[in-house]
Protein backbone atom coordinates (compact mmCIF):
# COMPACT_ATOMS: atom_id res chain seq x y z
CA UNK A 1 0.00 0.00 0.00
CA UNK A 2 1.79 3.20 -0.75
CA UNK A 3 1.26 6.17 2.19
CA UNK A 4 1.22 9.83 2.17
CA UNK A 5 1.94 11.59 5.25
CA UNK A 6 -1.45 14.62 5.94
CA UNK A 7 -2.07 16.63 8.58
CA UNK A 8 -5.14 15.21 10.36
CA UNK A 9 -8.56 16.66 8.78
CA UNK A 10 -9.90 16.54 12.48
CA UNK A 11 -7.84 19.43 13.10
CA UNK A 12 -5.65 17.74 15.79
CA UNK A 13 -2.41 19.99 16.15
CA UNK A 14 0.65 18.46 14.30
CA UNK A 15 -0.81 14.65 13.95
CA UNK A 16 -0.98 13.51 10.57
CA UNK A 17 -2.47 10.42 9.08
CA UNK A 18 -0.45 8.15 7.07
CA UNK A 19 -2.97 6.67 4.04
CA UNK A 20 -3.58 6.02 0.51
CA UNK A 21 -4.76 8.48 -2.03
CA UNK A 22 -8.11 6.53 -2.31
CA UNK A 23 -8.60 6.16 1.49
CA UNK A 24 -8.03 10.52 2.32
CA UNK A 25 -10.41 10.88 -0.28
CA UNK A 26 -13.09 8.60 1.25
CA UNK A 27 -12.12 10.48 4.49
CA UNK A 28 -12.69 13.64 3.16
CA UNK A 29 -16.38 12.70 0.85
CA UNK A 30 -14.24 13.46 -2.13
CA UNK A 31 -15.15 11.57 -5.26
CA UNK A 32 -12.31 12.39 -8.65
CA UNK A 33 -13.85 14.46 -11.36
CA UNK A 34 -12.00 13.45 -14.82
CA UNK A 35 -13.83 16.41 -16.14
CA UNK A 36 -11.43 18.74 -13.92
CA UNK A 37 -8.27 16.49 -14.70
CA UNK A 38 -8.56 14.79 -11.01
CA UNK A 39 -5.91 12.16 -11.21
CA UNK A 40 -3.87 12.12 -8.15
CA UNK A 41 -0.23 10.42 -8.25
CA UNK A 42 -0.36 8.17 -5.30
CA UNK A 43 3.53 6.71 -5.08
CA UNK A 44 5.69 8.74 -3.00
CA UNK A 45 9.00 7.58 -4.59
CA UNK A 46 7.62 9.97 -8.12
CA UNK A 47 6.57 13.09 -5.53
CA UNK A 48 9.90 12.87 -3.72
CA UNK A 49 11.68 13.33 -7.12
CA UNK A 50 9.79 16.22 -7.76
CA UNK A 51 11.06 18.05 -4.92
CA UNK A 52 14.32 16.82 -5.79
CA UNK A 53 14.73 17.82 -8.75
CA UNK A 54 13.08 21.36 -7.90
CA UNK A 55 16.29 21.95 -5.30
CA UNK A 56 14.27 24.00 -3.22
CA UNK A 57 15.63 26.41 -0.09
CA UNK A 58 13.63 28.75 1.90
CA UNK A 59 14.45 31.48 0.16
CA UNK A 60 12.46 30.44 -2.82
CA UNK A 61 8.84 30.43 -3.52
CA UNK A 62 7.17 27.69 -5.51
CA UNK A 63 3.66 27.56 -7.47
CA UNK A 64 1.59 24.48 -7.37
CA UNK A 65 -0.92 24.40 -9.73
CA UNK A 66 -3.80 21.75 -9.30
CA UNK A 67 -2.76 21.28 -5.47
CA UNK A 68 -6.01 18.84 -5.28
CA UNK A 69 -5.54 16.85 -2.30
CA UNK A 70 -2.38 18.58 -1.44
CA UNK A 71 0.06 14.98 -1.42
CA UNK A 72 2.60 16.87 -3.43
CA UNK A 73 1.87 20.32 -1.78
CA UNK A 74 3.04 19.28 1.98
CA UNK A 75 6.03 17.92 0.81
CA UNK A 76 6.89 21.42 -0.70
CA UNK A 77 5.72 23.18 2.10
CA UNK A 78 8.52 21.46 4.71
CA UNK A 79 11.05 23.44 2.00
CA UNK A 80 9.94 26.17 1.35
CA UNK A 81 6.70 28.75 1.44
CA UNK A 82 3.92 27.65 -1.49
CA UNK A 83 1.57 28.97 -3.59
CA UNK A 84 -0.68 26.36 -4.37
CA UNK A 85 -3.94 26.75 -7.07
CA UNK A 86 -6.71 24.63 -6.91
CA UNK A 87 -10.48 25.34 -9.07
CA UNK A 88 -12.21 22.92 -6.84
CA UNK A 89 -13.59 24.03 -3.36
CA UNK A 90 -13.84 20.45 -2.10
CA UNK A 91 -10.41 20.87 -0.96
CA UNK A 92 -10.32 24.24 0.78
CA UNK A 93 -9.85 22.34 4.50
CA UNK A 94 -7.44 20.61 3.60
CA UNK A 95 -5.34 22.78 1.71
CA UNK A 96 -6.10 25.51 3.99
CA UNK A 97 -4.50 23.47 6.60
CA UNK A 98 -1.02 23.15 5.21
CA UNK A 99 1.28 25.21 6.71
CA UNK A 100 3.92 27.49 5.01
CA UNK A 101 1.58 27.38 1.79
CA UNK A 102 -0.64 30.16 0.54
CA UNK A 103 -3.92 28.57 -1.06
CA UNK A 104 -5.64 30.30 -3.74
CA UNK A 105 -8.90 29.04 -5.22
CA UNK A 106 -10.15 29.48 -8.53
CA UNK A 107 -9.11 29.40 -12.38
CA UNK A 108 -5.24 29.06 -12.79
CA UNK A 109 -5.24 30.96 -16.05
CA UNK A 110 -7.15 33.78 -14.56
CA UNK A 111 -5.43 34.09 -12.12
CA UNK A 112 -1.66 34.16 -13.19
CA UNK A 113 -3.36 36.66 -15.87
CA UNK A 114 -4.23 38.45 -13.35
CA UNK A 115 -0.78 38.66 -11.67
CA UNK A 116 0.50 40.29 -15.12
CA UNK A 117 -2.17 42.95 -14.55
CA UNK A 118 -1.61 43.98 -11.22
CA UNK A 119 1.53 45.39 -9.43
CA UNK A 120 3.90 42.92 -7.91
CA UNK A 121 2.88 41.95 -4.13
CA UNK A 122 6.02 40.68 -2.13
CA UNK A 123 3.02 37.56 -1.47
CA UNK A 124 2.28 36.77 -4.73
CA UNK A 125 5.59 35.65 -6.84
CA UNK A 126 7.19 33.32 -7.19
CA UNK A 127 10.32 31.92 -8.74
CA UNK A 128 10.01 28.17 -9.20
CA UNK A 129 6.96 25.92 -10.37
CA UNK A 130 6.47 22.27 -9.24
CA UNK A 131 2.93 21.35 -10.20
CA UNK A 132 1.27 17.80 -11.83
CA UNK A 133 -0.66 20.08 -14.17
CA UNK A 134 -4.10 19.76 -15.59
CA UNK A 135 -3.31 18.12 -18.47
CA UNK A 136 -6.35 19.39 -20.51
CA UNK A 137 -5.01 22.97 -20.31
CA UNK A 138 -1.39 21.94 -20.46
CA UNK A 139 -0.42 24.50 -23.45
CA UNK A 140 -2.21 27.37 -22.40
CA UNK A 141 -0.64 27.24 -18.98
CA UNK A 142 2.66 26.49 -19.98
CA UNK A 143 2.71 29.69 -22.09
CA UNK A 144 0.99 31.33 -19.49
CA UNK A 145 3.81 29.99 -17.02
CA UNK A 146 5.77 31.61 -19.50
CA UNK A 147 4.70 34.85 -19.15
CA UNK A 148 6.07 35.28 -16.09
CA UNK A 149 9.79 35.44 -14.59
CA UNK A 150 11.05 32.60 -12.76
CA UNK A 151 14.23 29.62 -12.55
CA UNK A 152 13.09 26.48 -12.84
CA UNK A 153 9.75 23.91 -13.19
CA UNK A 154 9.33 20.35 -12.79
CA UNK A 155 6.14 19.45 -14.33
CA UNK A 156 4.54 16.26 -14.43
CA UNK A 157 2.65 16.05 -17.80
CA UNK A 158 1.21 13.54 -20.68
CA UNK A 159 3.70 11.91 -22.14
CA UNK A 160 3.22 12.62 -25.53
CA UNK A 161 2.37 15.73 -24.55
CA UNK A 162 6.01 15.74 -22.89
CA UNK A 163 7.29 14.35 -26.34
CA UNK A 164 6.15 17.83 -28.10
CA UNK A 165 7.94 20.01 -25.85
CA UNK A 166 10.98 18.69 -27.15
CA UNK A 167 10.52 18.20 -30.73
CA UNK A 168 10.35 19.87 -34.13
CA UNK A 169 6.75 21.15 -34.29
CA UNK A 170 6.09 24.45 -33.15
CA UNK A 171 5.69 24.27 -29.62
CA UNK A 172 8.88 22.64 -29.55
CA UNK A 173 10.25 25.57 -31.50
CA UNK A 174 9.28 28.07 -28.96
CA UNK A 175 10.08 25.50 -26.24
CA UNK A 176 13.44 25.91 -27.84
CA UNK A 177 13.54 29.47 -28.39
CA UNK A 178 12.32 29.76 -24.18
CA UNK A 179 13.96 27.08 -22.22
CA UNK A 180 15.85 24.39 -21.77
CA UNK A 181 13.69 21.01 -21.71
CA UNK A 182 14.84 17.68 -20.67
CA UNK A 183 12.23 14.44 -19.99
CA UNK A 184 13.38 12.91 -16.74
CA UNK A 185 11.67 9.84 -16.88
CA UNK A 186 8.64 8.23 -17.98
CA UNK A 187 5.61 7.99 -15.07
CA UNK A 188 3.14 5.17 -15.65
CA UNK A 189 -1.08 5.64 -15.75
CA UNK A 190 -1.16 3.15 -12.29
CA UNK A 191 1.08 5.75 -10.22
CA UNK A 192 -2.21 7.88 -10.46
CA UNK A 193 -5.87 7.28 -8.35
CA UNK A 194 -7.59 7.18 -10.40
CA UNK A 195 -5.59 5.33 -13.44
CA UNK A 196 -4.83 7.95 -15.43
CA UNK A 197 -2.80 7.63 -19.14
CA UNK A 198 1.06 7.38 -19.71
CA UNK A 199 3.41 10.77 -18.10
CA UNK A 200 6.45 11.84 -17.74
CA UNK A 201 8.19 14.27 -15.68
CA UNK A 202 9.44 16.90 -17.31
CA UNK A 203 12.80 19.44 -15.96
CA UNK A 204 12.78 23.18 -18.07
CA UNK A 205 15.19 25.63 -17.25
CA UNK A 206 13.62 29.22 -18.19
CA UNK A 207 16.21 31.34 -20.68
CA UNK A 208 13.73 34.13 -21.48
CA UNK A 209 9.85 35.54 -21.71
CA UNK A 210 7.51 34.04 -23.84
CA UNK A 211 7.33 36.42 -27.42
CA UNK A 212 3.66 36.33 -27.79
CA UNK A 213 3.87 37.92 -32.04
CA UNK A 214 6.91 35.10 -32.28
CA UNK A 215 4.45 32.44 -31.07
CA UNK A 216 1.59 33.81 -33.41
CA UNK A 217 3.51 33.59 -36.06
CA UNK A 218 4.97 29.74 -35.69
CA UNK A 219 0.86 28.89 -35.20
CA UNK A 220 0.20 31.11 -38.37
CA UNK A 221 2.76 28.67 -40.95
CA UNK A 222 1.49 25.68 -42.05
CA UNK A 223 3.93 23.19 -41.71
CA UNK A 224 3.69 21.27 -44.80
CA UNK A 225 3.59 24.08 -47.33
CA UNK A 226 6.47 25.62 -48.94
CA UNK A 227 7.20 28.78 -46.69
CA UNK A 228 7.45 31.05 -50.17
CA UNK A 229 3.69 30.16 -50.44
CA UNK A 230 3.06 31.68 -46.94
CA UNK A 231 5.98 34.43 -46.08
CA UNK A 232 6.56 37.36 -48.94
CA UNK A 233 9.87 38.31 -47.94
CA UNK A 234 11.14 34.75 -47.84
CA UNK A 235 15.21 34.37 -48.69
CA UNK A 236 15.72 32.79 -51.43
CA UNK A 237 17.92 29.72 -49.81
CA UNK A 238 14.53 28.75 -48.22
CA UNK A 239 11.95 29.07 -50.52
CA UNK A 240 12.13 25.86 -51.17
CA UNK A 241 11.30 24.69 -47.99
CA UNK A 242 8.35 23.42 -46.31
CA UNK A 243 8.12 24.73 -42.41
CA UNK A 244 8.27 21.78 -40.51
CA UNK A 245 11.73 21.31 -41.68
CA UNK A 246 13.00 24.83 -40.74
CA UNK A 247 15.30 25.35 -38.03
CA UNK A 248 14.69 27.69 -35.37
CA UNK A 249 17.31 30.19 -36.13
CA UNK A 250 15.50 30.20 -39.95
CA UNK A 251 12.16 30.50 -37.88
CA UNK A 252 13.34 33.16 -36.01
CA UNK A 253 14.80 34.64 -39.07
CA UNK A 254 11.72 34.79 -41.20
CA UNK A 255 9.80 36.28 -38.19
CA UNK A 256 12.00 39.52 -38.07
CA UNK A 257 11.61 40.23 -41.77
CA UNK A 258 7.78 39.90 -41.09
CA UNK A 259 8.01 42.34 -38.63
CA UNK A 260 9.97 44.91 -40.82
Amino acid sequence: MIKTKFKCLNKVPNYFLFVNIKQLLAIAKIVPKQEMDQYFLQSDDILNEEVFLAALNSKDTVLEVGAGIGNLTILLSEKTRVLAIEKDYSFTHILKGINNCDAVFGDALEFLESLRNTEKKPRSSFNKIVSNIPYSISQPLLLEFFRHKWDIAVLIVQKEFAEKLISKERLGMIMADMAETKIIRDVPADAFYPKAVESAIVFIKQKKLLDDKFWDFLCMLKPNKNVSNQIKKCPTQLKSKKAHQLTLAELKKLYKLTQS
